[in-house]
């Protein structure tokens, strides 16, 4: 939902030198390999992923062969087994 026309920002200013302070010390602490620096700029930098996968994606198809074909499978194994046991 977007702000009024002409309605004031409510969250205060961030001074520049303070940004640039911070990211500098995040660039310091990602060069010396710090994981939690690392992780930072990989979140802002990334999405995260979705755990729902659209339904008329490629993905989704894919998937859906795959459970078709664990189902068919299961099916055949079953079938093969009640025949042994009826032997």
């Amino acid at each position: 939902m977007a702000r009024p026309k002409g309605a004031l920002n409510k969250r205060p200013a961030i001074p520049r030198v303070l940004l640039t302070d911070a990211m500098a010390k995040l660039a310091v602490a990602v060069g010396s390999g710090e994981p939690w620096a690392v992780q930072a700029v990989i979140d802002r930098w990334m999405p995260k992923l979705k755990p729902v996968t659209p339904e008329d994606s490629i993905d989704a198809r894919v998937l859906e062969a795959r459970i078709f074909e664990l189902v068919e499978m299961e099916q055949r194994i079953a079938a093969l087994e009640s025949k042994s046991d009826d032997k």
